[in-house]
């Protein structure tokens, strides 16, 4: 099936500023995911960027990507100009693949992309299973879904779903949708149990979208967010 893979890279990040340019074992972030991505089968993989330096640094790797916006707010509106710039159309598959996730498996985003071959599915996502220690851990974001992998919800709460049909995982945050679906989420409304958990897949649930899950085949899931992270993924590489 065909699709692209479109990185958010934002510079300013609180707890690591610069993150898309830290040094990881010899690279930067940014080119150990663009090149994760290039693994997969996408026609196109463009990071979407709000900085200059991030530009300058796909460029030095012959990496693709935009300049987008210093003004949006998430990564989906960054995706949405990013879209628009590359003239995708509307019925154009899209992998939302995060720019601080360089142990991602480009099965993965084969998969999810391929969940959208079903024409009633809206958008697509992953999970994998979820650890004792951070069932209460409300930095970690749980993913409730039916055996045919249909989502019910997504908490950080661990009990906020109570159905023994459903099975409770963690939730990773790559997506993937088509544009025309892109374009209409960044136009609906927050809502209340978005802005309180901080998660932004729950607009589109809340609206009756249809989402389905796969189960993630990557040995390794570690967004870099932190300082701590960022020493633990060069540790991980060093032990490859």
């Amino acid at each position: 099936m065909s699709f692209n893979v479109l990185i958010p890279a934002r510079y300013n990040s609180i707890r690591l500023p610069g993150k898309p340019l830290a040094d990881l074992s010899g690279k930067t972030i940014i080119r150990r995911v663009y090149e994760a991505a290039l693994k997969s089968n996408a026609k196109l993989v463009c990071v979407a960027t709000d900085s200059s330096e991030i530009l300058e640094e796909c460029n030095s790797f012959n990496g693709r990507a935009v300049l987008t916006s210093l003004d949006h707010k998430t990564g989906s509106d960054r995706l949405a100009e990013a879209s628009s710039i590359l003239s995708l159309a509307d019925n154009d598959v899209v992998v939302n693949l995060q720019g601080d996730e360089p142990f991602v498996d480009f099965s993965d985003i084969n998969n999810i992309a391929d969940l959208l071959k079903d024409k009633t599915v809206d958008m697509a996502t992953l999970y994998t299973d979820l650890k004792v220690e951070d069932v209460k851990n409300p930095n970690v974001v749980k993913i409730w879904t039916h055996k045919n992998g249909q989502v019910i919800d997504f908490s950080r709460n661990e009990n906020k779903v109570s159905d023994a049909k459903c099975t409770r995982s963690q939730h990773l945050g790559i997506y993937a949708y088509r544009v025309k679906f892109l374009k209409e989420f960044i136009n609906w409304k927050q809502t209340d149990n978005e802005k309180m958990e901080s998660l932004e897949q729950l607009r589109a649930l809340e609206r009756g979208q249809n989402i389905y899950a796969k189960k993630s085949i990557a040995k390794i899931h570690l967004g870099i967010d932190t300082p701590e992270d960022l020493y633990l993924a060069q540790k991980l590489l060093e032990n490859d």
